[in-house]
């Protein structure tokens, strides 16, 4: 049985009704619109658009065969999230696809870390420092990847292995965290040439 990414779907339902709202605010979407996105479909579009209803980020009307709606629309809420997109990427990765799979994976790792920061053994100023350091990172990366800075991002990452190395905590996700910024940037740097 193949797996079933419902974060991607209800990424691509957000997208779809965000860029509907753009073109006409009053607009309800039917569900048949909806289907014309990969990887929304017939089967998995019921359980995602009820979820993200509950998350109060689409509104529905729903028609005379329930659980199917007849028509949906994004809400204010909706629209604050997918233009937030740190907290988007954060709670609806894309859909990996061999070269955003990194790219994708760095919201949730810079998340780890700030929770690991925290729970670090360290104390005094360097502590202050590793979370002021980790702070610090979390803020540039929360940019569009186009405005990273990547000497920015290599000093922050080398300052927080060296204050780790000190700790003896544990800061599990800095390794996988460094592999993914050096593979986007790597890939945003090829992508400019």
């Amino acid at each position: 049985m193949k797996h079933t990414d419902h974060k991607a779907i209800r990424r691509a339902i957000l997208e779809t009704l965000y860029a509907a709202y753009l073109s006409d605010p009053l607009r309800m979407v039917e569900p048949e619109a909806l289907f014309a996105r990969p990887p929304i479909t017939r089967e998995n579009i019921i359980p995602n658009i009820h979820y993200l209803y509950d998350r109060k980020l689409v509104e529905m009307m729903m028609g005379y065969t329930p659980p199917m709606f007849s028509a949906v629309r994004i809400t204010t809420t909706g629209i604050d999230m997918v233009e937030d997109r740190y907290t988007f990427n954060l709670q609806f990765p894309e859909q990996p696809d061999g070269t955003g799979e990194a790219e994708s994976a760095i919201p949730y790792l810079v998340e780890q870390l700030v929770a690991q920061g925290d729970l670090t053994p360290l104390d005094g100023w360097t502590r202050r420092q590793l979370l002021g350091d980790i702070q610090f990172l979390r803020t540039e990366v929360a940019q569009h990847r186009s405005q990273w800075r990547p000497e920015v991002i290599h000093a922050l990452l080398d300052w927080i292995e060296l204050r780790h190395q000190e700790s003896d905590g544990g800061l599990a996700a800095l390794s996988p965290l460094r592999a993914a910024l050096n593979q986007t940037l790597a890939t945003t740097e090829h992508q400019r040439n």
